[in-house]
């Protein structure tokens, strides 16, 4: 089969592959507890380097109350990757019951167009869940963590804690890349 041939399928693959392991990594660990020993009275930026980042603290602690960053940016990968997919499975399913339809039963030749829509419709979902969330339209109450709203708030502090918004945007943008890649080498075995 090409699309196993296909580099770029396999670097996207590795990586979603990868984001499910952060997200089923950070599931044990507190995401609600407050560390206020781990931030800065004065300026309620975290103590240390790279917003307090460090073997108890992977990706440092939140500005204000020290809680666990990689914990609640894994959780909110979580569930915005979750909707997202199962969001994309509907919409394809829906798509692909119309196709049928309109092709009076035939199945044949849609399973490699629904893949490639699949793969570009789980980071448009994404993109969306993610905005509303920025927005303070988030689809999950308090203190579940929420992507967008974790981004929001790292915008405010970006002067004094970059790494606070660096984790998570740059995740956001690993994710989108990764299925964009899986969804391009899709549309080449399609093409060839």
């Amino acid at each position: 089969m090409k699309l196993l041939r296909s580099k770029g399928f396999w670097v996207g693959a590795v990586a979603v592959a990868l984001l499910v392991v952060v997200a089923l990594t950070a599931s044990g660990r507190d995401y609600v507890s407050y560390h206020p020993e781990l931030i800065d009275p004065m300026r309620g930026a975290p103590l240390g380097d790279y917003g307090g980042a460090g073997a108890d603290y992977w990706f440092g602690v939140e500005p204000l109350t020290g809680r666990d960053l990689f914990a609640r940016l894994g959780l909110s990968l979580q569930y915005s990757l979750g909707l997202a997919v199962v969001a994309a499975a509907v919409e394809v399913l829906v798509g692909l019951l119309i196709a049928v339809a309109a092709r009076r039963g035939r199945w044949r030749g849609l399973g490699a167009p629904a893949l490639m829509y699949f793969a570009l419709l789980v980071p448009l979902n994404l993109i969306v869940e993610v905005a509303l969330s920025y927005t303070g339209m988030r689809l999950r109450t308090p203190p579940e963590p929420a992507w967008g709203e974790m981004l929001a708030d790292a915008a405010l502090w970006f002067r004094h804690d970059p790494a606070y918004l660096l984790f998570p945007g740059l995740l956001l943008v690993v994710t989108v890349f990764a299925f964009l890649l899986v969804a391009d080498a899709v549309r080449r075995k399609l093409v060839r």
